[in-house]
């Protein structure tokens, strides 16, 4: 088989992969490490990516900051901002991919979430031993992931664990940040909007802003207990 010049160089962009369903595609991967993907302007970029603590999904990881980290500039502003973590390599208690790629991998085929975890663990092999505080959201549910609306939206998530209290298919408000926070699901409101959803003890903000603490929620337990943000979708393997 012959290749001319721009045959060979539109194989090359067809083989590149540019989320880490395409990676297991091409290459056959499907196990939790940090991976190269590619934004859709072609440029490499490394993050961590979780094959195994949501059966049939495939998750990528845009952000992660510790407590300790939380209230740095950075951290306090919605995902529609700009401002990525300058670093040769992943560290969980500070790091945030550049807003184009964050756009690029939720533009993505099959990515059709995003989700909070706590404390994940590259370590191990499932990353997370349980879904304790926990929050899974399709886009289409919350189509203010990227806009500074700066406002409480009722959003129907997929499901929700705060302090071992949680849901499915429930309404709840996530608040997208604006200039003045990250974004966060308003636990103190929940009580009164949406499905007016009580959360037993739990307090203030969750999976975000941590202004009002609460330290039995395992984002904010300790200074370096760390909050994860991810986009992915369905394993469509």
């Amino acid at each position: 088989m012959k290749f001319t010049a721009l045959s060979l160089v539109f194989f090359i962009f067809s083989i590149v992969p540019f989320t880490i369903q395409a990676a297991k595609d091409i290459n056959g991967v499907s196990e939790n490490g940090f991976y190269i993907l590619y934004d859709n302007q072609y440029r490499p970029f490394i993050t961590f990516c979780d094959f195994n603590s949501d059966k049939g999904f495939i998750w990528t990881l845009i952000e992660s900051f510790s407590l300790n980290n939380s209230m740095k500039a950075k951290y306090r502003k919605g995902f529609f901002q700009d401002f990525p973590t300058v670093s040769s390599f992943i560290d969980l208690q500070e790091f945030r991919l550049e807003n184009s790629v964050m756009k690029s991998i939720a533009g993505a085929p099959g990515s059709t979430h995003f989700r909070t975890t706590c404390n994940f663990n590259t370590n191990d092999r499932k990353g997370i031993q349980n879904h304790l505080d926990y929050l899974r959201v399709s886009f289409c549910n919350f189509p203010n992931f990227f806009k500074n609306v700066n406002k409480n939206t009722c959003t129907k998530v997929d499901y929700i664990n705060v302090q071992g209290q949680s849901c499915r298919d429930c309404s709840i408000p996530i608040h997208d940040g604006g200039n003045e926070h990250h974004m966060l699901a308003n636990i103190d409101r929940s009580p009164d909007d949406c499905d007016r959803l009580k959360f037993g003890g739990a307090k203030g903000y969750a999976f975000g802003d941590y202004r009002l603490l609460d330290s039995k929620f395992s984002c904010s337990m300790a200074s370096n207990s760390t909050t994860n943000w991810w986009i992915g979708g369905a394993d469509m393997s």
